[in-house]
């Protein structure tokens, strides 16, 4: 090997390093995609009695199997239920319940959803009326530990960029590298020949990883939960886990189809690599973001297309920065390096074309792409393939007005974007396209008839839990602090009834409290102020929730 051709497998090495790092990174703050839609109890509620179940109903489908749903009392005790199983249809989940008591109590969940993201989060409510609390400071108690430990999801990221990598480095570079022919392949050495051997063979390691650290992240585990028997028996009978094995078998058979591809004839060889690869790149696609858009089997369809074009452009590049200068001066070289050109004038529409089209239908359009970290590594990867193709456009020329040898320069840096471009794409699969919570503080001052006045301020004026403080002026601007006040909200176009807001006393006609809003919407909030022990007036409002 030269020296020029160590350093820029060094060179390509450190961007596979470098990049992966910043994949397991990026996978420490990942928000999962399913959103709870609604609940049984509502959030919120006060019951006579305690429910005889839990119902959890999401927006879109769940992996029912990979549940988990935990209750805890006042005193952040679990109290047993039943194990969680499917609902009514595949976005609902239940648990059955044991006799409750009087008191608050905190249900908190954890769901996969079908594009293989985990979700988690919480809610109150209350069994009689009689019974105080503060549900909000409840749940955050409870919450604490229901996620997968960092270094879990940190090498699951490095897992999956190293399958994407491996990927398109098989079907892509495999594919030129045995376009090549015999000749071709003894100029470029033996590391350019084994090109496609390692890259099943990290195929089936970053696979067989991308399953284990999977289980271990849907459990909210540790890195000793990837190894248990237990887990792989809870992930293997669930889509995403099945289609995760799916993948360390079709990339077993291409280890063995690489090992034997010079025995085969072509008329063998490139349908059965052609299937296979095929089957390869679904079960990418199939377990990421286009599985949750409808129609899911079209949706799929287009990230395929976008998967094999990226491995077409992508993959040659990585084989043809590996081909030594003598291999490119060759005939041999050279023939394949126009053929190459003609397939990226292809490749690269097609990948721009179902790039925009997915980025359009996850984002609902281009309003507010970069409100979200997806969004602005989706406009970080434009910006990388607009710089890639301006090289590639200078590659082209140098190939059609001088040699395929003197490309070889800019051929090094359109694969060091390109590796670059396939990381931001493995850390863009676990971001969600979705808008972040949008929040709207609210501040109104209510007048009831008889003079009294109630400034009242929220926020952050979001889904979730948001600080409510009244401050209120008895009749007349008299300074005597009123009897006592209370507080409750409802969403009646959501069919969400009226449920109390925990108050304390700040200070004289000073109130302030939690409230939860476990959804986006017009609520409506009552406050029943006691006067005097004789007079008690009511103001109401209506406070929007984005």
């Amino acid at each position: 090997m030269t020296r020029t051709s160590r350093w820029v497998l060094s060179a390509l090495l450190a961007a596979i390093a470098l990049t992966g790092t910043f994949v397991g990174g990026t996978a420490g703050t990942v928000v999962a995609h399913a959103a709870l839609q609604s609940s049984t109890p509502v959030a919120n509620s006060v019951l006579e009695q305690g429910p005889p179940q839990i119902v959890l109903q999401f927006d879109e489908g769940i992996e029912a199997g990979l549940a988990s749903i935990t209750l805890f009392d006042g005193e952040v005790h679990q109290i047993g239920l039943g194990k969680p199983v499917a609902g009514s249809d595949a976005n609902s989940v239940t648990a059955t319940v044991p006799e409750l008591g009087e008191g608050v109590y905190a249900v908190i969940w954890r769901v996969t959803s079908v594009d293989g993201h985990v979700v988690d989060g919480g809610f109150s409510f209350q069994v009689g009326k009689g019974a105080g609390g503060d549900g909000q400071a409840l749940i955050d108690q409870a919450r604490r530990g229901v996620r997968a430990a960092p270094a879990v999801r940190f090498w699951y990221g490095v897992a999956r960029y190293v399958g994407y990598l491996s990927v398109v480095a098989l079907l892509g570079a495999g594919w030129w590298i045995t376009q090549g022919g015999a000749a071709l392949a003894r100029l470029a050495g033996r590391r350019w020949r084994q090109l496609p051997l390692v890259a099943a063979v990290l195929l089936v390691l970053s696979s067989v990883a991308a399953f284990l650290f999977f289980g271990a992240e849907a459990v909210a585990g540790s890195l000793s939960d990837a190894f248990s028997p237990s887990v792989w028996g809870d992930v293997a009978g669930t889509r995403t886990g099945a289609l995760l094995l799916g993948r360390v078998g079709l990339a077993v058979a291409l280890v063995a189809l690489v090992g034997v591809h010079r025995r085969l004839p072509q008329g063998t060889l490139v349908p059965v690599a052609f299937v296979i690869g095929l089957c390869t790149l679904y079960t990418f696609s199939a377990v990421g973001h286009p599985n949750t858009l409808h129609p899911a089997p079209v949706w799929i369809a287009v990230d395929l297309f976008h998967l094999a074009a990226i491995a077409i452009w992508l993959g040659g590049l990585i084989a043809f920065a590996l081909l030594p200068r003598a291999a490119l001066a060759d005939d041999a070289g050279a023939q394949l390096a126009k053929r190459f050109s003609r397939w990226a004038l292809i490749a690269v529409p097609v990948v721009v074309a179902t790039g925009g089209a997915l980025t359009w239908k996850l984002n609902r359009g281009l309003d507010g792409i970069t409100d979200t970290d997806w969004g602005r590594e989706v406009l970080i990867k434009v910006a990388l393939v607009a710089v890639l193709l301006a090289i590639a456009g200078r590659s082209r020329f140098l190939l059609r007005r001088r040699s395929a040898a003197s490309m070889r320069y800019t051929v090094w840096g359109e694969a060091l974007i390109g590796l670059v471009i396939v990381g931001v794409a493995a850390s863009i699969v676990s971001l969600p396209p979705e808008q972040p919570i949008r929040a709207q503080s609210y501040a109104e001052e209510l007048a009831a008839t008889n003079g009294l006045i109630a400034l009242v301020s929220l926020g952050p004026g979001h889904v979730g839990s948001n600080e409510i403080h009244i401050n209120l002026t008895p009749p007349g601007g008299s300074l005597a602090p009123v009897a006592g006040m209370t507080a409750r909200v409802a969403l009646p176009d959501g069919g969400i009834p009226e449920s109390p807001v925990t108050l304390k006393q700040e200070g004289p006609n000073h109130y302030s409290g939690a409230v939860t809003f476990p959804r986006s919407g017009a609520w409506r909030l009552e406050l029943i102020v006691q006067v005097t022990p004789s007079e008690t007036q009511s103001l109401k409002a209506v406070v929007p929730i984005p």
